[in-house]
């Protein structure tokens, strides 16, 4: 990724973060970390928002292959739309998870995640944040036509 995109990137994964109040990641379709969203608490910072699979994909900017096809297994690369992983303690996951599918042109190429809260976001506001990932779909697609390493 170069410089000239990575704060756009950040930018937008804010404003996902921002209209569904929740902290936001964004991955490349290989799973690698290309920005994430402050965590924003007033009070103590919530454990489970830092599961383990959460924790290692921020701090090591990507996440394993045995992650990647746990997720995978829901339909996330396939989907057009969100898609609501549950909670799943023994797979290092203790809450539960909102896949966005970044597309561009009907392909895949990356992924915002939110922890998923009950009630969660309303269908109006993922239907706003899928707008924002479309045009992060557009960056990632400029990015990748011009030879930039996306990880």
């Amino acid at each position: 990724m170069t410089a000239a995109y990575k704060g756009d990137y950040q930018e937008l994964v804010d404003e996902i973060s921002e209209l569904l109040g929740a902290p936001a990641t964004l991955e490349s379709r290989t799973f690698e970390l290309i920005a994430f969203g402050a965590y924003d608490s007033e009070g103590d910072l919530d454990p489970s928002a830092l599961d383990p699979v959460r924790t290692r994909s921020i701090l090591t900017r990507r996440s394993t292959a045995a992650v990647r096809r746990w997720f995978e297994g829901f339909g996330i690369t396939r989907a057009t739309g969100p898609v609501r992983i549950p909670p799943t303690p023994e797979a290092g996951v203790y809450r539960g998870r909102i896949c966005l599918p970044v597309r561009h042109r009907g392909v895949v190429l990356g992924y915002v995640w939110l922890l998923d809260d009950d009630p969660g976001p309303s269908e109006q506001q993922l239907a706003a944040a899928m707008l924002v990932t479309g045009r992060i779909g557009a960056l990632l697609a400029d990015e990748a036509q011009h030879g930039a390493d996306l990880t």
